[in-house]
């Protein structure tokens, strides 16, 4: 964005550049006899007395708005003097006459080609100088107000497109002020936001660095112009603090070094409400108008959108959080389900090894009882206690919440650990296990214990649809275009109809008299948040498959 230029609607600063003193003396006359046509008259005896004298001007912060040039100097002519200014970006705007005994056309034309604005031939009379001096000030004047609304566009684009890019409410407010310092060109600004849990009025952001210390520090809402502003919904704009009613000197205190003299304050308002306010203190260049006013109630338009977004996007990133959180808890609670529908067979499992352990002590300890024997039945302990912590520590794996950590692992790893948790739910139920692992899969990026329980989940699923026995088969290979590996489970038992597999998938549907028909539906999420996909087909009579598919890389 730009900085704003001077607009200057009084009379203008004009610098008479001319070799002949007579002449300048009489050009100065003219234009002192006129006493409105000309804040100052500066004068210059060459070009580059009139270059210098441009520059100074400039730098003191009191721009020249007109040169009346001639054109036939020594060294430096009228020419050379206008291209230099045109080619200066901090010139480039000043307005020219061209004065000058040269009646030709070429001469003309040639100084209106390089920028110059209108031309006089000397000798001229005193209101032709005049009425082109005005013609050309009001050129200039339609062309700064052109120029101060390209720019104020500017900064609301520069402040929209932060509004439509960013979520970060900081940033937009950041934005915002920094298109106000440039456009608006004051001494001092705030904006303030309500809380909406609080109710209670802050300064959020500031426009100088130096009152930053009161960013974070409460308003009193039933005080001063913001308070009375952010009440009533309504801007004020305010070129004589002391007389208006609203004002109560709190902001002066604050800012301590800021004296208000004139005061320009919108609102932020959303559906009719109001959230906060935009304040800004003491115009630079003269009293605040209602342009200032429109221009500030389109940038505060634009904050309050932003202020909504942003909270809006907060409370979407906690019901996020939230929703995770319980997502967690019921992936572990169907955890603990699976869990709980493996209990008799995990209790023969953990029971085995004790009774084992308990027998081999007990014998071993008998006297009269052989070294050799005594050292074997200790062998026989100490072997049932190691398969005794791996069933412990399998059970274990698999019922601690997930970490959630993606990690290259092998899928027939996976296959093997939930074979092994079933072993004796198998036996239970004369379930005869026929595995088929490819021996070259590739490690693929997974969840090992999410993808546990969904391996675990049909396992049991396929269980329970064989009441008395049968076969379960389970597959792994990599596909033909080697960019997933499969997974397949099936079984030998009553099959489903189709109306069934179409709500296989629903949240708490079961074709099963128990259960929380959570299984599959928390086993389809797990499946599809690792990229993959679970797909099952099935006929009355003739078993059911599941198919798993894993990418072997996750996706961008």
């Amino acid at each position: 964005m730009v900085g704003r230029e001077r607009l200057d609607w009084n009379p203008p600063r004009i610098l008479i550049v001319e070799d002949d003193p007579e002449m300048l003396d009489l050009i100065r006359a003219m234009l002192g006899q006129a006493n409105s046509v000309a804040e100052a008259v500066l004068i210059a005896f060459s070009g580059e007395e009139a270059l210098e004298t441009l520059h100074r001007e400039q730098e003191a912060g009191h721009p020249v708005d007109l040169v009346l040039l001639d054109i036939m100097m020594p060294r430096m002519d009228g020419y050379e003097v206008i291209a230099r200014v045109k080619a200066d970006p901090d010139l480039r705007h000043t307005s020219f006459i061209v004065t000058t005994a040269l009646d030709s056309v070429s001469s003309k034309t040639l100084g209106l080609g390089i920028g110059a604005d209108d031309y006089l031939t000397k000798p001229f009379d005193p209101r032709e100088l005049l009425a082109r001096i005005d013609a050309v000030m009001r050129i200039r004047r339609s062309e700064q107000a052109l120029r101060r609304r390209n720019q104020e566009l500017a900064a609301l684009v520069e402040i929209n497109r932060v509004v439509t890019s960013s979520l970060d409410l900081d940033e937009v407010l950041e934005a915002t002020m920094e298109g106000i310092r440039e456009i608006m060109q004051v001494e001092a600004g705030s904006l303030v936001l309500l809380d909406e849990k609080t109710g209670e009025l802050t300064y959020r952001k500031t426009l100088s660095s130096a009152h930053g210390w009161i960013e974070g520090r409460p308003v009193q809402p039933d005080r001063g112009l913001v308070g009375h502003v952010v009440a009533s919904g309504q801007a004020k704009l305010v070129n004589d603090v002391e007389r208006d009613p609203h004002f109560s000197g709190e902001l002066e205190e604050a800012l301590e070094s800021v004296v208000p003299r004139t005061i320009l304050c919108v609102p932020l308002t959303i559906r009719e409400n109001t959230i906060g306010a935009i304040e800004l203190i003491n115009k630079l260049d003269g009293a605040f108008g209602e342009q200032d006013l429109d221009l500030l109630t389109a940038m505060a338009a634009s904050v309050a959108v932003a202020v909504e977004n942003a909270n809006l996007y907060a409370e979407l990133a906690d019901f996020t959080t939230e929703l995770e959180r319980s997502q967690a808890k019921l992936v572990q609670a169907e955890k603990m389900a699976a869990i709980g529908r493996l209990t008799a067979s995990l209790a023969h499992e953990v029971n085995n090894p004790l009774q084992a352990i308990h027998n081999s002590l007990h014998l071993s300890m008998h006297e009269g009882l052989a070294q050799q024997r005594r050292e074997q039945y200790q062998s026989m302990a100490q072997g049932e206690v190691e398969r005794l912590i791996e069933i412990v520590q399998r059970m274990l794996d698999f019922y601690r919440p997930s970490r959630g950590g993606v990690t290259s692992a092998d899928l027939n790893q996976v296959v093997d650990n939930v074979l092994a948790l079933a072993h004796k739910r198998f036996q239970h139920g004369n379930i005869q296990v026929h595995a088929h692992l490819a021996p070259d899969l590739p490690d693929i990026p997974i969840v090992p214990d999410q993808i546990s329980q969904v391996l675990l989940n049909l396992v049991i699923n396929a269980v329970e649809a064989l009441p008395d026995g049968g076969d379960l088969w389970l597959k792994t290979e990599l596909s033909a275009q080697s960019d997933e590996v499969l997974l397949s489970v099936r079984d030998s038992g009553s099959g489903m109809s189709s109306e069934q597999m179409n709500s296989l998938f629903e949240p708490f549907y079961t074709t099963k008299s128990e259960g929380t028909g959570l299984g599959l539906a928390i086993s389809y999420g797990i499946v599809e948040r690792h990229g993959g996909t679970i797909e099952v087909s099935s006929q009355p009579g003739q078993g059911t498959t599941f198919v798993v598919r894993l990418p072997v890389q996750l996706g961008d």
